[in-house]
C-alpha cells in the first residue's frame, strides 16, 4: 500500500482569520483527499481546531523569539518526523518567512505573493490556490457547523426562550476602540421591544457582568458559544472572533465597526451577516443599531415572501 502524503498547513490566528480560513483548508483537503494534513497553530486554538474535519493532526507553535535557537531546533526535529511534502503558508508573516528561508527551504512551500496579499485575506489565499491549480469552489465559503455542539441543556438551565438575540460586546482588549460602548443600553431597548436577549461574555469582559439585563452567559468554550450563536435569531457584535463565528455560520447579524479597523479587510460581511461602519463607535446610537437590525430582518422577511 502506498504511503500517504504528508501536508502541513500553517495558520497561527487570530481567531477570526482562522475561522474564515475554513473554506481554504477545505479546498486543500479536497485537493489532497488521501493525504495526512497537519495544522501548525497557536496553543490556544488546538481544542477548537481538533473538531475540524479537514485536518488530521496538529502541532503547537509557541512562536519563540527569533534568537531562541534551541526552540527552532526542536521545531525542526519535530517537522522531520512528519516528512512533509508540501507546506501551505496561510499566515504569510515575518515568522513564516523565517521558517521558509532558514528551516524548511527544501520543502515545497506555497504562499501568497505580494500582489495577491494586497487584495484581502481570503481573496489573497484564493489567488494562492488558483496559482497552484487547486480547485477553489470552497475557498470563499467557510462552513463551520462542525464547531457547534447541542446546547439544549444550556438553553433549558438558563430558561432562554426561542428566537433569542445574541449580543457580543467584547473584542480584543488590546484595541478598546473596537468596542461599541452601548451594548447594555441596546439590551434594555431590545427587551422593552419584547425580544429575548442573551449576552455572551468572554474572560476579558467579565467586569461587564453586573451591567447587562436579560440572560448573561460567561466563559463558554468555543463549541458551546458556537452552538448558542447557531441557534439564535439574530447576532450583534463588534469586530471580534465570535462575530466571525456568526458570519461563518451564515447567521442573520450585524458587526459594528469604527475607524480603528477595516470592515473590508475583516471580510465579516457575507450572506445574511452585514456590517455597520461609522467613523467613531462612540457616535453610533442605540437607535441606529436597532434600525439597522430591523432593516436586515425585514429584508429577510421580504425575500422569504417573494
Amino acid at each position: 500500500m502506498k504511503n500517504k502524503e504528508n501536508i502541513l498547513i500553517i495558520k497561527h490566528g487570530a481567531l477570526g482569520d482562522l475561522i474564515q480560513a475554513d473554506g481554504i483548508i477545505r479546498s486543500i483537503r479536497y485537493e489532497h483527499k488521501n493525504a495526512i494534513i497537519t495544522l501548525l497553530t497557536s496553543k490556544k486554538f488546538i481544542d477548537l481546531m481538533s473538531r475540524c474535519p479537514h485536518i488530521d493532526n496538529q502541532i503547537i507553535d509557541n512562536r519563540p523569539p527569533f534568537l531562541n535557537i534551541f526552540s527552532y531546533v526542536t521545531l525542526y526535529k519535530n517537522f522531520l518526523k512528519y516528512n512533509f511534502k508540501i507546506i501551505y503558508d496561510l499566515q504569510n508573516s515575518q515568522r513564516t518567512f523565517f521558517y521558509r528561508k532558514y528551516l524548511f527551504n527544501k520543502i515545497k512551500w506555497i504562499s501568497t505573493n505580494r500582489e495577491n496579499h494586497k487584495i484581502s485575506g481570503l481573496r489573497g489565499l484564493e489567488g494562492m490556490l488558483k496559482e497552484n491549480s487547486i480547485n477553489t469552489k470552497y475557498a470563499l465559503k467557510p462552513d463551520i457547523k462542525w464547531l457547534s455542539i447541542d446546547i439544549k441543556n444550556i438553553i433549558k438551565k438558563n430558561k432562554i426562550l426561542a428566537n433569542y438575540i445574541v449580543l457580543l460586546p467584547g473584542s480584543s482588549k488590546k484595541n478598546p476602540l473596537k468596542r461599541w460602548p452601548y451594548f447594555r443600553d441596546l439590551s434594555k431597548l431590545l427587551i422593552s421591544k419584547g425580544y429575548e436577549v442573551v449576552t455572551i461574555l468572554g474572560p476579558e469582559e467579565l467586569e461587564m457582568n453586573h451591567s447587562f439585563p436579560g440572560h448573561v452567559l460567561k466563559n463558554l468554550d468555543w463549541p458551546k458559544l458556537s452552538g448558542i450563536i447557531k441557534n439564535s435569531y439574530f447576532v450583534i457584535g463588534n469586530d471580534s472572533g465570535p462575530s466571525h463565528i456568526a458570519s461563518c455560520l451564515n447567521k442573520k447579524g450585524l458587526a459594528l465597526f469604527g475607524h480603528s479597523t477595516s470592515a473590508v479587510r475583516s471580510e465579516l460581511e457575507r450572506g445574511k451577516f452585514e456590517i455597520l461602519k461609522v467613523s467613531d463607535l462612540k457616535d453610533l446610537t442605540v437607535d441606529q443599531v436597532f434600525k439597522k437590525m430591523t432593516t436586515i430582518l425585514n429584508k429577510k422577511k421580504l425575500i422569504d415572501f417573494l
